[in-house]
C-alpha cells in the first residue's frame, strides 16, 4: 500500500510583493503587483537539514514575459523584496538541487506556473517545486551474508548507476530518466562459498517520478536446493511515514544606497562623494564586516573591521578615518539592517587608483553573503568600464567606457590579446558621457584587455574579456553513419556522441530509411544526406513520411505518430547557417492539411533557431505539438522555405546561407535548433514522394 506524505521546504522571505511600474508607454494599465511564493515540496522522503541547505543554495527562479527571460535570481543574485514590472502575463520557472543522472542523498526539484499583473491589484502567485527524480534505497537480510560474502547491488538505468554497498547502504539513490525510458534495472553481485561469483539482475519496468523504490534482498534456500536463483529480491513503492517541515530564510542581502553594487563607481580624485552600502537580513545579524587590501597602506592597523564584534578601538580607529557602521535589530520582526559609509572625507583622502571593498555580512542562522564594492579615483579624462556579456561575440566585441568631464581631446579605445605588448586602437563614439566602440576580427576563444583613452591619456582601469567559441556542428559533412538493430540508419558513427538525428527509427520499422547516405551528389567527402520523402507503410497501411534531419534526438512512437526532442546544448551565438544543397520538389500526392493541398508542389524546408530552452523542446506530432517558430525562447531565428528545383550549375549541389536574426541581443543560448525537410509538412503527413534533399556540409558563420 502506498502512502503520501508530504514535506515543505518553503523559503519564507521569498513571499515577494512584485510591484509594476506598468508606465503609460508600456500598456496604458496603470500599476499592478503580484505576491509571489516560492517553495519546494517533498512527497518522498526526509531531507536532512545539511541537504535542506544545500537546497537552498541551488534555488534558481526565472520569470519570463513574452519578450522572453526578463528576471533571474539563484544564491548569488538572490530576489529583490521589490521588482519592478510592466502589467502583462508571465511565467515563473524554478529549479532546486542538482540534476544528474544517478547520485547518492541529491534530490531535483521543479516547479512553473503563470501569473498576471493587474492595474491597480496585488495578485497572489506561487509556484511549488516537487521533487523530480524517481528514488531507490537497498536493504539484505541478515540470511544473505551467511551465504554470499562480498556483496553489492547496482541499480541503474540507461544514463546512470549507482553502488549499494556497505559504504552506501543507508543512502538514498536519487534517478534522473531522459526521454520516455522509465526502466530501473538492478544487479547483485557477491561470492559464494566456493569462492566463485554469483550474479542476479532485473529490471523493473515503468517506474514513477517522485516515488521511492526499496529493494530487499533475501536468501531463499527453497530455490537454492532446486539449482534456482537463491537471492529473492522484493521491491516496494513506499514512502517513509514521517511528516518535516522547515523554514528556510533568505541569506543577508547587500545593496548599495541609490547606485548598484554591481557596477564600479567612478570619481575624480578629490572630487569624491559620500558612498554608503546597505545590509538586510530577515533575523539578527552576527558580522557586517569591510574589507580592503589597501586599508593598512592607508594608515589604518587592519585589513578589515566586523562592526559587531571588533574591539571598540578599532572601531573608533575606522571611524575616525571616515568609515562609519551602523546596525539595528527589530527584535519585535526578527529584523536587522546595517548601513557600513565610506563618508567623503575618506574618499577625497584616497589616492589616484582602484579600490576594491568587500563587504561579508552572516547572520544568527549563519546564512553568509559576500559583496564587492569597487571605486576607482583617477584624474583621467576617461574611464574604463567592463563590458556586458551580451556583448562579446566570437569574433567581435563591444568595447565601453565613460567620459569623466569635458575634453577636445580625441577619443579612442586601445585592445590587445593579454599577453601581448603592443596596442592597437580604435575611434570611439561618444553618446552623453558612454562611449563604445565595436571591434571586430577578434579571434575565437580569446582574451583581450583594453583601456578607453582621451588624447594620449589611458585610463587607470583595464577590462578584459574572453570571445565566444566558434562551436561547430559534430558531423556536419555527414560521413559518419551506422545502422542499429532496429535497421535505423542513424547520423554518427560507432563509439561517436548522437548530435543529428531523423524519422528513420520510425520509418525502418518498415525496412524504409527516409534519410541516408548518397554518393550522387555531394560537395565534399565521399557522401552526402539525402532526405527522400515517401509513403511508408503497405497498401492503406501506413503513413506519409518526410525525408528530415535535425539536431535531437527521436524518442518514440506514439502509434504511427513521433515524439522527438528537438535541439543540443549550445552557448555560441554565429552569424548564419552555410550548406550546399540541391532539391527537387514533386506534385503533393498526400495530404491531411488545408496549408498543401494535393496537387500542389511540394515545399523543402531548413530552418534554424538559437534559444535558452531549459531543455530540448518536445515535439508530438499526434496532437500537433510542434516546434513554434514564435516560442518567446527563441534568441535567434533563421529560415529558408523551397518552393522550386534547387541545384547548383553542373546539376550537383549549390551553396546557401541562412542568415540569423536576433531578436534578443542580451541574452545567451543554451540550445541549438536545426531542422532539414524535404516536405515541410510532413509533421502533418504531408507532401509529395518524389520529393527529394540533398544536404552537405553544414558550416555555422561567426562574425
Amino acid at each position: 500500500m502506498k502512502r503520501y506524505i508530504k514535506t515543505y521546504f518553503t523559503y519564507g522571505v521569498l513571499l515577494l510583493g512584485l510591484l509594476s511600474a506598468c508606465k503609460e508607454d508600456d500598456m496604458n494599465l496603470g500599476e499592478g503587483a503580484v505576491q509571489l511564493n516560492v517553495k519546494v515540496s517533498d512527497d518522498v522522503t526526509v531531507v536532512s537539514r545539511a541537504i535542506d541547505n544545500h537546497i537552498y543554495e541551488t534555488l534558481q527562479t526565472r520569470i519570463y514575459s513574452s519578450k522572453g527571460l526578463i528576471r533571474y535570481y539563484d544564491a548569488q543574485t538572490p530576489m529583490p523584496e521589490t521588482l519592478n514590472l510592466a502589467c502583462g502575463q508571465y511565467h515563473v520557472f524554478a529549479i532546486a538541487g542538482d540534476s544528474v543522472p544517478a547520485a547518492f542523498n541529491t534530490p531535483y526539484f521543479t516547479g512553473s506556473n503563470d501569473f498576471t499583473v493587474q492595474s491597480g491589484e496585488t495578485t497572489p502567485a506561487s509556484v511549488t517545486c516537487t521533487i523530480a527524480n524517481t528514488l531507490a534505497t537497498v536493504a539484505f537480510s541478515p540470511e544473505v551474508a551467511e551465504v554470499v560474502t562480498d556483496y553489492k547491488v547496482k541499480i541503474f538505468t540507461t544514463n546512470g548507476e549507482l553502488y549499494f554497498s556497505e559504504a552506501t547502504l543507508d543512502s538514498v539513490g536519487y534517478f534522473m530518466f531522459k526521454g520516455t525510458d522509465r526502466s530501473l534495472g538492478w544487479s547483485f553481485e557477491g561470492k559464494k562459498s566456493d569462492g566463485k561469483t554469483y550474479t542476479q539482475s532485473g529490471i523493473v519496468e515503468n517506474v514513477n517520478r517522485a516515488t521511492k523504490y526499496a529493494f530487499t534482498f533475501s536468501y531463499n534456500p527453497n530455490n537454492a536446493s532446486t539449482g534456482g536463483t537463491f537471492i529473492d529480491v522484493k521491491v516496494d513503492e513506499t514512502t517513509v511515514d514521517y511528516d518535516h517541515n522547515v523554514v528556510i530564510t533568505q541569506r543577508p542581502q547587500i545593496v548599495g544606497d541609490k547606485f548598484n553594487i554591481g557596477q564600479p563607481l567612478y570619481y575624480e580624485t578629490n572630487s569624491g562623494k559620500e558612498t554608503a552600502v546597505w545590509i538586510n537580513a530577515a533575523t539578527r545579524l552576527k558580522q557586517a564586516e569591510l574589507a580592503c587590501d589597501k586599508f593598512t597602506t592607508l594608515g589604518l592597523s587592519a585589513a578589515s573591521v566586523d562592526f559587531l564584534s571588533a574591539e571598540e578601538t578599532l572601531i573608533t580607529e575606522f571611524e575616525a578615518k571616515g568609515i562609519v557602521g551602523k546596525h539595528t535589530y527589530q527584535e519585535d520582526k526578527d529584523l536587522s539592517n546595517a548601513k557600513i559609509t565610506l563618508t567623503e572625507t575618506f574618499i577625497n583622502t584616497l589616492p589616484e587608483g582602484e579600490y576594491t571593498f568587500t563587504i561579508k555580512a552572516v547572520d544568527a542562522s549563519d546564512k553568509e553573503s559576500i559583496s564587492t564594492l569597487t571605486i576607482v579615483l583617477s584624474d583621467a579624462i576617461v574611464i574604463t568600464e567592463n563590458p556586458a556579456r551580451a556583448s562579446v561575440w566570437a569574433k567581435k566585441a563591444t568595447l565601453v567606457g565613460s567620459l569623466v568631464k569635458a575634453t577636445s581631446e580625441q577619443l579612442s579605445f586601445q585592445y590587445r590579446k593579454q599577453g601581448e605588448a603592443q596596442w592597437t586602437s580604435i575611434p570611439a563614439n561618444l553618446s552623453g558621457s558612454q562611449l563604445t566602440a565595436e571591434v571586430t576580427g577578434l579571434e575565437p576563444s580569446t582574451t583581450y584587455e583594453y583601456q578607453a583613452v582621451a588624447g594620449t591619456q589611458a585610463s587607470v582601469k583595464t577590462a578584459t574579456f574572453t570571445t565566444e567559441a566558434a562551436t561547430a556542428l559534430p558531423n556536419s559533412s555527414f560521413e559518419n553513419w551506422q545502422t542499429l538493430s532496429s535497421n535505423a540508419l542513424v547520423l554518427y558513427g560507432p563509439g561517436e556522441d548522437m548530435f543529428w538525428d531523423s524519422g528513420n527509427h520510425g520509418s525502418a520499422t518498415l525496412n524504409k530509411n527516409v534519410t541516408s547516405p548518397d554518393e550522387t551528389y555531394k560537395h565534399s567527402g565521399q557522401y552526402s544526406a539525402k532526405l527522400q520523402s515517401q509513403f511508408v507503410g503497405l497498401g492503406l497501411a501506413g503513413k506519409f513520411a518526410a525525408g528530415n534531419l535535425f539536431t535531437g534526438q527521436f524518442i518514440g512512437r506514439d502509434g504511427t505518430d513521433g515524439i522527438l526532442d528537438f535541439g543540443r546544448t549550445f552557448t555560441s551565438r554565429p552569424a548564419k547557417l552555410k550548406g550546399y544543397i540541391k532539391y527537387t520538389p514533386g506534385t503533393v500526392n498526400y495530404s491531411e492539411t488545408d496549408a498543401l493541398p494535393k496537387d500542389a508542389t511540394d515545399i523543402g524546408s531548413i530552418y534554424i533557431a538559437l534559444g535558452d530552452w531549459d531543455a530540448p523542446v518536445r515535439i508530438t506530432t499526434k496532437d500537433k505539438n510542434l516546434f513554434d517558430k514564435n516560442d518567446e525562447k527563441i534568441i535567434a531565428y533563421g529560415e529558408w522555405d523551397i518552393t522550386t528545383t534547387i541545384q547548383g550549375a553542373d546539376g550537383g549541389l549549390m551553396e546557401f546561407e541562412i542568415p540569423l536574426d536576433y531578436r534578443s541581443l542580451d541574452r545567451i543560448p543554451t540550445y541549438i535548433v536545426i531542422v532539414a525537410s524535404a516536405s515541410k509538412y510532413g509533421d502533418y503527413f504531408t507532401g509529395s514522394s518524389s520529393s527529394t534533399m540533398w544536404i552537405d556540409d553544414l558550416e555555422l558563420v561567426y562574425e
